[in-house]
């Protein structure tokens, strides 16, 4: 068992959606990640990444060079409850 980064890019109108309505949005992030588990998506277009087991070395990678944003661990969280490790971010 691994603790992985999964990240899921969403437009403007998905993330309000989101804030206001978490299983509508978990619903989303399960349907995203099932269309693309058939292949692999050029990076452009792709809606769903994960990271892995990469994550930790991720973020002592942007910590040192000073990124502004906590990418890894996430600035805000959202109201969806604990999935394990403390709400997303």
């Amino acid at each position: 068992m691994s603790m992985n980064g999964e990240y899921l890019r969403v437009t403007p109108a998905e993330l309000e959606r989101a804030l206001v309505d978490p299983e509508w949005a978990l619903d989303l992030a399960d349907e995203i990640q099932a269309a693309q588990e058939g292949g692999e998506p050029v990076p452009a277009e792709a809606r769903h990444f994960t990271t892995h087991q990469a994550w930790h070395l991720l973020g002592f990678l942007l910590q040192r060079s000073a990124f502004p944003v906590d990418i890894v661990h996430g600035e805000e969280a959202l109201a969806f409850g604990d999935r394990g490790y403390g709400p997303p971010r």
